[in-house]
């Protein structure tokens, strides 16, 4: 099982530099959508583990971190950044079904 990590602005370095792929997804536990569209993003986590376990998988709670949330300029929740070799390659706006999300993951990894 993949662990989805929770980042704030005193780890996210761990995702921002890391050599590979990170998926992080920006919530807020007052967000509806975020709620209820999270155990689809544990279930990528999970997919993903089983396939390509050096794939990081974390979240972010902006009400939390909002410098990071600023710098990364999210103003929609949820929103998920792909990052690879510690650069935003894809931004995912809203709430994604699990095939969805399993397409765009494998069409950057």
């Amino acid at each position: 099982m993949s662990e989805i990590i929770e980042y704030t602005e005193n780890n996210y370095s761990d995702f921002e530099w890391y050599e590979g792929l990170a998926v992080i997804r920006f919530y807020a536990n007052w967000c509806a959508p975020c709620i209820q569209n999270f155990p689809v993003f544990k279930k990528v986590a999970e997919h993903f583990a089983q396939i390509n376990p050096a794939i990081k998988f974390g979240k972010v709670n902006i009400d939390q971190s909002p410098i990071l949330t600023l710098r990364y300029n999210v103003y929609g929740l949820p929103s998920t950044l792909i990052f690879k070799n510690g650069a935003i390659v894809k931004r995912i706006a809203g709430v994604k079904t699990l095939h969805e999300l399993k397409y765009i993951i494998d069409s950057i990894r």
